[in-house]
């Protein structure tokens, strides 16, 4: 009887073991699933938080963008009104989307749509300012004013040029590009999508210079006063007619005869945004001689 008590302890308490056995790894398994749930619900957060910031970082970078072309004229104005109003009514989509009950999932991938379709109106619309800015009179007229150091060049270059054999160049004639991902260049005035500067003019006739090959130097000052220029791509520095070293920006040969020729010079950066905006003097010389110089205008 006494054998047959202690058996029935025994069973007893090897039956609790197993039930608390049993208990912990339950209690451990639903840890682990809560805290897998956990992180899993953290991560949604921090993905939902960084859509929004992007978002309306876009939202805010766009509208400062588009604001840094007015008042240049009144068409361009009115192009940014259009475009403003078009952005509040982004914004307040935004702002309903964000306030809507719905998944976090859903709500990250309207967020994600809202960035998309932020950055397609932005580029559209600085297309258009592009466009209009390139049509645009006004710029004409801008172009034609010279700053005041262009005008003082100029009265300097009826002073250097003292004898009848030094060459002239007239109707300096600018055009700047952007270099598109095809390679193709299209025409441009602002200054961020500027890659490429191209510069024509006309080398006078002078039937008392002496003819053959003449080396023809373009320099470019950026609005700041510092000379454009890449050693890598081509440029250098040359001597002027005075002894004082210049830095150029291209330069070429002119197999001069006498009479009026037409000549052009490239110069182009591989990186972007290495134009500022602003008016650049541009300057050409012949054999080291100042020929001729103008100003450009990039927005």
């Amino acid at each position: 009887m006494e054998t047959q008590n202690q058996d029935q302890k025994k069973g007893k308490g090897t039956l609790w073991l197993v039930l608390l056995i049993l208990s912990g790894a339950l209690n451990l398994y639903q840890w682990q699933n809560h805290s897998t749930t956990v992180n899993t619900y953290e991560q949604k957060v921090d993905t939902l938080v960084v859509e929004r910031v992007n978002v309306e970082k876009e939202l805010a970078e766009t509208k400062s963008e588009l604001e840094k072309y007015r008042g240049i004229s009144a068409n361009l104005d009115s192009l940014l009104n259009e475009a403003n109003a078009k952005l509040e009514e982004q914004a307040k989509k935004i702002k309903s989307i964000s306030s809507q009950k719905q998944s976090m999932t859903e709500l990250n991938e309207k967020l994600k749509k809202q960035l998309a379709d932020l950055q397609m109106l932005r580029d559209e619309y600085l297309g258009r300012i592009d466009s209009l800015l390139m049509a645009n009179k006004q710029l004409q007229t801008e172009k034609e004013q010279l700053t005041s150091n262009v005008e003082t060049l100029s009265k300097n270059l009826e002073t250097t040029v003292a004898t009848a054999s030094v060459l002239k160049a007239e109707y300096i004639k600018v055009t700047s590009y952007k270099r598109k991902d095809s390679g193709k260049y299209v025409a441009t005035l602002l200054a961020k999508r500027t890659h490429k500067m191209d510069v024509c003019f006309d080398v006078l006739d002078n039937k008392i210079a002496k003819q053959g090959d003449k080396t023809v130097y373009l320099k470019i000052t950026e609005p700041g006063g510092k000379p454009v220029g890449n050693r890598s791509t081509g440029s250098g520095t040359f001597k002027t007619s005075t002894g004082e070293e210049v830095m150029y920006a291209a330069s070429g040969t002119l197999n001069y005869s006498g009479s009026k020729q037409n000549i052009c010079l490239s110069y182009e950066e591989q990186e972007d945004k290495k134009f500022p905006a602003g008016t650049y003097l541009i300057e050409v010389y012949v054999d080291g001689n100042v020929a001729g110089a103008g100003s450009y205008t990039l927005r």
